[in-house]
């Protein structure tokens, strides 16, 4: 099934050069909005080179005019942003999966019925699937972390490293 990407999690996994931890976990089904590829892309204009490993990896996907609908639609949604708006319609009428950090975005996806990937889940997948150690999970969790000046409480960390 193909699996819609926020900028966030993209974001996170480009600035600590694991990008392709998302094609091996999810193959050429991990796909990315317009929206979401212009954001992905605005650090460029800064000199940051992280978005060029997002935007040379994973694959931008076209709306059809009934994902256009719903995101003309969901934009009276405004606690959301554009690329996420627009990566919810395009999981909505394409039947996707959505992955996302921001919890109103995984709330608003799930109440239209799409099922969500957070970053818990997509880390808890690479150890469960063998694709890294628990071990090396734990290394690329804290290093996003780092990278991204990302706070995680210590029982959702519990919660990805539990069978």
């Amino acid at each position: 099934m193909v699996i819609v990407f926020d900028t966030d999690i993209l974001s996170m996994f480009a600035k600590i050069d694991e990008v392709y931890l998302l094609i091996q976990l999810f193959g050429n089904k991990a796909v990315m909005t317009p929206k979401i590829r212009d954001e992905i892309s605005a650090p460029l204009e800064y000199g940051y080179t992280f978005p060029s490993k997002v935007l040379s990896t994973i694959k931008t996907v076209p709306l059809s005019k009934e994902a256009i609908e719903e995101y003309i639609r969901f934009q009276r949604n405004l606690n959301l942003g554009k690329g996420e708006l627009e990566a919810i319609a395009y999981s909505k009428t394409e039947k996707c999966l959505f992955a996302t950090n921001d919890e109103r975005a995984r709330e608003f996806a799930k109440s239209e019925g799409i099922q969500v990937f957070s970053l818990q889940a997509i880390l808890k997948a690479l150890w469960k699937k063998k694709l890294k150690s628990k071990g090396a999970v734990k290394q690329i969790l804290d290093r996003i972390k780092t990278a991204d000046n990302l706070a995680v409480s210590k029982e959702i960390e519990k919660g990805i490293f539990v069978d």
